[in-house]
């Protein structure tokens, strides 16, 4: 049960059917809404309906659906689906005319407070309509749901306690049984943890903007000492820390993939997820031909469908007797079956999406890209042994190469040549007493050395990696080839020729379409004046944020004199010595940051790009918006969104923004 406390504003509607008199309601409700600052709930009967689906024999939108639509939004109320039936409303001959003119409607605030929210239709008794209730309240069945949260990353002390855990946990079994159960177990340690560091969110910030409010009280009166000035600092700092925190909590259950931390969009991603757990929840359900809304009804049918849904039912399958299939070779087909490496799984891992969880357990990819060291032993023996060990129900004997020395017929041809059994499966020549070789007849003493080292052979399996001659890249230590090795290798091929500013365009920690378009700065097709011009547009060419020089491509990120004092700030921070080349072609070949560590320098490839990205934006807002930024606020939106991009990317590290802009 939820309470809401406060006031709820509620206006009842009973419109008019003439389209004048409705409008005015329209203009009223819409001068009601300036004095509703909390929830308010419009309801009614609006005697008019949104969309063709709605109402019985319509085909396209009228001009009083438009109206109406139009006044729901510029109200910004919200609609929930109807359920229970798709009209309120019915009459005419035999009721065969039918619409949906009675409805709810709410503002955001009301939305914030309730995660489940929907309008259902209730029997008629006696009337043409049928009444209407707005439900409000979480599901029935509420299950704790675990999702690694990407704020705890930030929470000191937090990794270390991590480590600690998943060393303790002291479990026997399958690899695969081990990695299961420690992470099972953890799971419950990180729910007991952050029930105990998490609280409510909204609590904790009203109690530290209380004390932040108490001290600014005091401060009216008197001069703060330096003890309570460190106070009120570190409990902003803390307020900071909570509303950060709450923002990449709403942010991960958003699901936006486009935005990055630091946008403070709290709201935004709350909404998001409120509206993705509504669209996931099913309300009814028809069962047996009947409709039910039933949530134990409803969730047996559900594990029931797909129960019967992944059982086969059919015994009979199709025959492939098919001519001129293209086949991958026995080289292309080693690679594909071998091993995974250490070094191949973590490079996938960072490849996904770090607050996406790909299994039920909850887990995202950042968990595994921050905790790697801590847990890569558990998931690389998983990954072993899912490549050692085969079911043995398909792979032959004496035929297919499954010990990982090599075919046992080409090893063993003495051996193979007098075996009975020469066709048989694994499973076939296993019992839970050992191999059940059979031989057409005694084994002379010459051959029983070579049985007893067939034995050891595979009793012991995987032994040795022998492997048969293969075809092999010679450039890499792996042998796998791939285009993106021979490109790299064709550049070193073209050493002393200028490659462009490609390669480290693309290893810059900027978001992708900020990539894309220092690409177009590079190559100088991005639409400025003079791009347009030569495109046959008449446009005067003047630089919006000097106003003295015409808008070329190198005047406006290079040359500019705004532009060029935001190069004069990074070259001063890292006290680097630097000539602006002619063409931004150019630039990023001579951007070269000198020591320091990898990350370090990544971040100073960065560089450019952000300078490009935030210039263009200038420029954009004071043309289509007609404001204007200081040159200390643009260097300022340069650093910070640097540093934003920077953290975003290197998440197994916490930087602070002055210790980023110190790095650089």
């Amino acid at each position: 049960m939820q309470a809401v406390t406060g006031v709820i504003d509620t206006s009842k509607v009973y419109a008019s059917c003439d389209g004048r008199e409705r409008k005015e309601l329209w203009e009223e409700l819409g001068a009601m809404r300036s004095f509703c600052e909390g929830p308010w709930v419009v309801c009614g009967d609006f005697n008019t309906t949104r969309f063709p689906s709605e109402k019985t024999n319509c085909s396209r939108i009228s001009e009083a659906m438009s109206d109406f639509s139009s006044c729901i939004n510029e109200l910004e109320l919200v609609d929930p689906p109807l359920f229970g039936g798709p009209y309120t409303w019915r009459g005419g001959e035999n009721q065969k005319n039918a619409s949906r003119i009675d409805r709810f409607l709410y503002s955001f605030p009301w939305d914030e407070m309730f995660t489940q929210i929907r309008q259902s239709t209730l029997p008629s008794l006696g009337s043409d309509h049928n009444p209407i209730v707005l439900i409000c309240g979480d599901e029935v069945f509420k299950k704790s749901y675990f999702k690694f949260e990407k704020w705890w990353l930030n929470v000191e002390g937090f990794r270390d306690k991590v480590k600690e855990w998943w060393g303790s946990f002291n479990v026997t079994g399958s690899p695969d049984f081990i990695l299961a159960s420690k992470l099972s177990f953890l799971k419950k340690k990180l729910k007991e943890w952050s029930k105990e560091n998490r609280g409510n969110w909204r609590v904790r910030k009203e109690h530290l903007l209380e004390q932040i409010g108490r001290w600014e009280n005091i401060q009216v009166h008197r001069t703060l000492t330096d003890d309570e000035q460190l106070l009120k600092a570190h409990i902003a700092m803390e307020y900071e820390e909570v509303a950060r925190n709450e923002e990449i909590h709403w942010r991960q259950r958003s699901r936006i993939q486009w935005i990055k931390n630091g946008d403070k969009n709290t709201k935004f991603f709350h909404r998001m997820a409120t509206s993705h757990k509504r669209n996931n929840t099913i309300e009814s359900l028809v069962i047996n031909g009947e409709e039910s809304s039933d949530p134990v009804a409803i969730r047996n049918e559900i594990v029931d469908f797909y129960q019967i849904l992944y059982k086969e039912t059919e015994s009979w399958r199709p025959s492939l007797n098919i001519l001129d299939v293209q086949t991958i070779t026995e080289e292309e087909q080693i690679l594909l079956s071998r091993g995974f490496e250490e070094e191949e799984v973590l490079e996938g891992i960072k490849q996904c999406a770090v607050d996406k969880a790909p299994g039920p357990d909850g887990y995202t990819m950042a968990f595994f890209s921050v905790f790697w060291e801590t847990i890569k032993d558990d998931v690389m023996q998983t990954f072993h042994k899912f490549h050692a060990h085969q079911k043995g129900d398909k792979t032959k004997f004496w035929l297919d190469d499954w010990c990982g020395n090599g075919i046992l017929r080409d090893l063993f041809p003495i051996l193979f040549s007098i075996c009975t059994n020469t066709n048989s499966k694994i499973e076939e020549m296993w019992s839970p007493q050992g191999w059940n070789i059979i031989f057409r007849r005694l084994l002379n003493d010459w051959e029983i050395d070579g049985m007893v080292e067939c034995l050891g052979l595979i009793g012991g399996f995987p032994g040795t990696t022998l492997e048969p001659d293969r075809l092999a890249w010679g450039h890499h230590k792996d042998g796998v080839f791939s285009v993106n090795r021979l490109y790299n290798w064709g550049l070193k091929r073209c050493a002393g020729r200028s490659i462009g500013p490609w390669n480290t365009i693309w290893k810059s920690v900027a978001p992708a379409k900020v990539k894309c378009f220092t690409w177009l700065v590079a190559r100088k097709k991005c639409l400025t004046h003079e791009a347009m011009q030569k495109r046959g547009i008449n446009i005067v060419s003047r630089c919006l944020l000097c106003k003295e020089a015409l808008e070329t491509n190198k005047h406006l990120f290079m040359h500019c004199k705004v532009t060029a004092q935001v190069w004069a700030l990074f070259t001063s921070i890292a006290n680097e010595y630097w000539t602006m080349p002619e063409h931004t072609s150019d630039l990023r070949s001579c951007w070269i940051k000198r020591g320091g560590s990898k990350s370090q320098k990544r971040w100073w490839r960065t560089v450019p790009a952000c300078i490009w990205w935030i210039i263009w934006k200038e420029r954009n807002q004071r043309i289509f918006e007609g404001k204007e930024c200081t040159i200390q606020k643009i260097k300022w939106k340069v650093i910070t969104t640097l540093g934003f991009w920077c953290k975003e990317q290197d998440i197994e590290e916490e930087i602070q923004l002055v210790d980023f802009i110190g790095s650089l």
